[in-house]
C-alpha cells in the first residue's frame, strides 16, 4: 500500500466544495473533474481489472459502524470508454484506488466491479449515483437498467452533460493520470499559446456569451471576435464595455474559464444556436414584408427577394455545418436544428409562393422584364433549376439529411410535400420533391410515431429497452450516439 499520507498531499475533500454544475444538482464534487496521485500499483487504463480488497480505514471524523457517504466527496470518475457491447467507467475514491466497473447486456443488467465486493459494492453505488443525474429517454418512465439508460443517451453525450472524459482508441490506455478531487487550473500562459488554441478558445468564449444573450453566436459582438489579433492580453480591462472586459477574462483565464464553460455546457449552446437561427428566419420574413409593401425608406436597407432568399440559404447552411462541428450533440440540441429547417421549409413553400409586392404602398418601378425569380421566394428558392437558385436545387433538404432527429415532423414533411405537388403553375421540380420523398421514408422507417410541428417540444419516442437487448442477442454492438449521427439518410 502507499503511505497514507502522501496519497493525500494533492487532494482538497471539504463538504462545502461544489462546482457550478454539481451546486445545481445538490451533489458535492460528484461530477469527478479533479484528478488525485496514482499509485505505482494501480493501473490507470479502464481496461484493467483490480483486485484490491486490502482493507480499507475509517474514513476521519466518523466511527466504526457509521454509515458513510460514498458520494462525490470520496469518489471521482477518470474517464470512461466504451468497448463493444460494454460501457466502462475508471472511478477513484479519496484512498486512490482504481477500480473497473463493467455495464453490459451480459450482467444480467447489473454492474460488475473489479473489487469482488459483495451485495452492491460501494464504487458501483457511487456510479449509480452520478448515472442518475442523467436524464435518459426511455420508454414512459418504466424502470431502466443501467445499460439500457447508457445506450439510449449514448456514451458521448452522457460523458459530456456529466463532464466526464471518453477516450478513444488502444493508445489512450497508456495515458497516466494525476488525481485530485477539486480541479486547479492554472492561468493560460498566452504568449505562449498557439493562434490554433487562441482562436478555439475565442469561438467558445464567444458561443458562451452569446448564449447569454439575445444574439446567435455569428452575430455576437463581431467587434471583439472577428479581429482576434487586435485582442491585448496585457490589460483585460475596457471602459465602458463590460462584455469586452469579460470577454478578455474568460479567454486569459483559465479557472473562470472553465466555470463558464460549466454553467452553460456544449448542448445548452447549441440548443440555444440552432432556435436562435429559426428566430433569425423569422426575423428575416418580417424584413421582408416591411420592405416589400413600405419601401426601403421604411425597412432602412434593401430587404428584397434576392437578399431574402441568400439569408435563408446562409442560416440553413450554418445549422448544417454547426451540426457536424459540435458533434457531439445531444438527440435535443439535434431535434431543435431540425425544427428550424422544418419550419423554415413549411413557410418558404406554404406562405411564399405569390407576388411580394403585389400590396406595395410605395411607388417601386419595375426593373424591364423582371424575372419571376425576384419576385416570388417561392420560385427563387425551390421552383427554378437555373443558376439564380442560391440553393442549388437542395434548399432545407442537403441539411435535414444529416438529422435523424427530424423524425417527431414526418407529418410537417408530408404535408409539405402534398402542397408541392398540387401546385399548378411553377411546380416544384421532379428531383426535389423525390428527395423530400426520400428524406420521408427513411424518417418512417425510424421507431416512433410521428407528431406534429406543434407538438415538438413533447419529443420523439426512443426506441424500447426490448430493442436495445435485441440488438445484443443478434450479436450486434449497439450504435453510439456519435455512430448514429454518422450514418447519412440515401
Amino acid at each position: 500500500m502507499s503511505p497514507p499520507i502522501s496519497s493525500f498531499s494533492k487532494l482538497s475533500i471539504t463538504q462545502g466544495m461544489q462546482s457550478p454544475r454539481s451546486h445545481r444538482r445538490g451533489h458535492y464534487g460528484g461530477k469527478g473533474k479533479g484528478k488525485a496521485p496514482a499509485r505505482d500499483d494501480d493501473p490507470s487504463s479502464s481496461d484493467a481489472s483490480d483486485d484490491d480488497n486490502s482493507e480499507e480505514e475509517p474514513e476521519e471524523g466518523h466511527e466504526e459502524g457509521t454509515d458513510v457517504s460514498w458520494s462525490g466527496r470520496l469518489f471521482a470518475l477518470d474517464h470512461c470508454r466504451q468497448h463493444g457491447t460494454r460501457y466502462a467507467f475508471q472511478i477513484s475514491y479519496a484512498e486512490v484506488r482504481r477500480y473497473s466497473i463493467r455495464i453490459s447486456t451480459t450482467d444480467a443488467g447489473s454492474p460488475t466491479c473489479s473489487c469482488n465486493e459483495e451485495p452492491t459494492c460501494r464504487h458501483v453505488t457511487w456510479l449509480l449515483e452520478q448515472l442518475s443525474r442523467t436524464r435518459a429517454d426511455i420508454g414512459d418512465g418504466s424502470p431502466v437498467t443501467p445499460y439500457e439508460q447508457i445506450f439510449s443517451m449514448g456514451l458521448d453525450t452522457l460523458c459530456d452533460e456529466l463532464h466526464w472524459e471518453l477516450r478513444e482508441g488502444t493508445d489512450s490506455d497508456t495515458e497516466e493520470t494525476t488525481w485530485q478531487l477539486k480541479k486547479d487550473y492554472s492561468a493560460s500562459a498566452i504568449p505562449r499559446q498557439t493562434r490554433g488554441m487562441i482562436k478555439e478558445r475565442m469561438k467558445t468564449v464567444r458561443d458562451i456569451m452569446a448564449t447569454l444573450s439575445s444574439y446567435a453566436t455569428d452575430d455576437f459582438r463581431p467587434d471583439i471576435f472577428d479581429a482576434p489579433d487586435e485582442i491585448s492580453m496585457d490589460d483585460p480591462f475596457t471602459l465602458g464595455d463590460l462584455e469586452a472586459t469579460l470577454a478578455r477574462i474568460l479567454i486569459k483565464d483559465d479557472d473562470i474559464f472553465h466555470q463558464f464553460n460549466a454553467l452553460v455546457p456544449r448542448n445548452a449552446r447549441a440548443t440555444d444556436y440552432f432556435r436562435k437561427m429559426g428566430l433569425k428566419a423569422q426575423h428575416t420574413f418580417v424584413r421582408l414584408d416591411t420592405y416589400s409593401e413600405f419601401g426601403p425608406a421604411a425597412a432602412g436597407q434593401q430587404y428584397d427577394i434576392v437578399w431574402c432568399a441568400q439569408e435563408l440559404v446562409d442560416i440553413a447552411n450554418a445549422i448544417s455545418e454547426n451540426v457536424t462541428e459540435r458533434q457531439p450533440l445531444s438527440p435535443s440540441s439535434r431535434e431543435e436544428a431540425a425544427k428550424s429547417l422544418v419550419s423554415i421549409l413549411r413557410i418558404v413553400v406554404k406562405d411564399r409562393n405569390h407576388d411580394a409586392y403585389q400590396n406595395s404602398q410605395w411607388p417601386r418601378r419595375r426593373p424591364h422584364a423582371e424575372p419571376q425569380i425576384e419576385r416570388n421566394l417561392y420560385e427563387r428558392l425551390i421552383a427554378t433549376q437555373s443558376r439564380a437558385n442560391p440553393a442549388g436545387g437542395n434548399f432545407v433538404l442537403k441539411a435535414l439529411l444529416d438529422l435523424p432527429e427530424a423524425q417527431p415532423f414526418v407529418d410537417d414533411l408530408e404535408e409539405i410535400l402534398r402542397v408541392l405537388k398540387t401546385i399548378g403553375w411553377g411546380p416544384a421540380p421532379k428531383a426535389y420533391t423525390d428527395k423530400l420523398s426520400e428524406i420521408i421514408a427513411q424518417l418512417k422507417r425510424g421507431s416512433g410515431p410521428s407528431t406534429s410541428l406543434s407538438a415538438a417540444e413533447t419529443g420523439r419516442e426512443p426506441a424500447s429497452s426490448m430493442e436495445v437487448l435485441a440488438a445484443a442477442q443478434h450479436g450486434k454492438r449497439p450504435a453510439s450516439s456519435m455512430e448514429r449521427k454518422a450514418k447519412r439518410m440515401k
